[in-house]
């Protein structure tokens, strides 16, 4: 059974600008996961980038690995699969709605909120430290912000929903860096072996899971569009886009325009190692 400690303050999401958590949690805990296979089946199934996970794999000590921002915990879940069962998983999130109610015994999922120093327990302790997909939680300096995409045959619901979501991050301060900077704030974090690899999602045009993919591509920006709208809504939103008529009136232009349209973007995993000290 995953150990969860205390819920979140109220006024700690009260002051974040992040915009997926509205709306029912078992609908966005049922969108993270979807995502996760959907971004895995990017990456080739790779969980970890490969010389990493054979580090683990050869460690003469059990792995200990951590995850900021966890979600549903649905990738330190995937990784224990592959890892000798006396490895250890933390999970931390600042939102403990989405965290499932059962997990193996060696995964505990905490409560922490990542703009603020973590416990000292977890200090020093972690062989692999993941973070992915905070890109709508960043302000301006923090790291990277909107994921480029490109959408065939055009759509004016993805438009409209590009221009409402720009305007809220100028509105928020989020940061408009682009996700290929990722490296850059690794190394500038002070570590050292930092790389990055890029997957493009159209690469599964051309695979046997053409169709089924670009189906499920559809269902996935549709939930996040839906997702993000009911969050800015929350946050005041933009002109165009404050009320809940105006979010069903776009959501209801996705629902028309998308089923079979190609989805195009990029996913970026980088990574770096914290120098060891002498």
């Amino acid at each position: 059974m995953a150990t969860i400690v205390e819920k979140m303050p109220t006024g700690a999401q009260a002051e974040s600008i992040y915009i997926l958590n509205s709306g029912a949690a078992h609908a966005e805990q049922e969108r993270l996961n979807r995502q996760h296979v959907l971004f895995d089946d990017m990456m080739q199934n790779d969980l970890l980038p490969p010389h990493i996970a054979s580090a683990l794999s050869a460690s003469p000590t059990p792995p200990k690995i951590l995850e900021i921002a966890t979600g549903t915990a649905v990738w330190l879940s995937e990784v224990a699969k592959t890892l000798p069962s006396n490895a250890e998983f933390v999970g931390l999130d600042f939102d403990t709605s989405k965290f499932p109610s059962s997990l193996p015994p060696n995964i505990t999922l905490r409560q922490a909120d990542m703009f603020k120093p973590f416990p000292s327990d977890l200090h020093e302790k972690f062989d692999v430290v993941n973070v992915r997909l905070i890109i709508f939680a960043l302000k301006e300096g923090q790291g990277t912000d909107l994921l480029l995409t490109s959408i065939e045959p055009p759509s004016q619901a993805w438009f409209k929903f590009q221009d409402i979501n720009w305007r809220f991050a100028k509105k928020v301060g989020r940061d408009l860096n682009l996700p290929i900077g990722m490296v850059h704030y690794i190394k500038e974090a002070g570590c050292v072996e930092c790389d990055d690899k890029a997957y493009p999602s159209n690469s599964q045009l051309y695979t046997r899971e053409r169709d089924s993919w670009i189906s499920r591509s559809n269902v996935h920006v549709k939930a996040l569009a839906e997702q993000s709208l009911r969050g800015i809504t929350s946050l005041g939103g933009v002109e165009g886009m404050t009320t809940q008529e105006e979010v069903d009136e776009l959501l209801a232009s996705f629902d028309k325009e998308f089923g079979d349209r190609k989805i195009h973007y990029l996913f970026i995993r980088a990574w770096g190692r914290k120098p060891q000290v002498a």
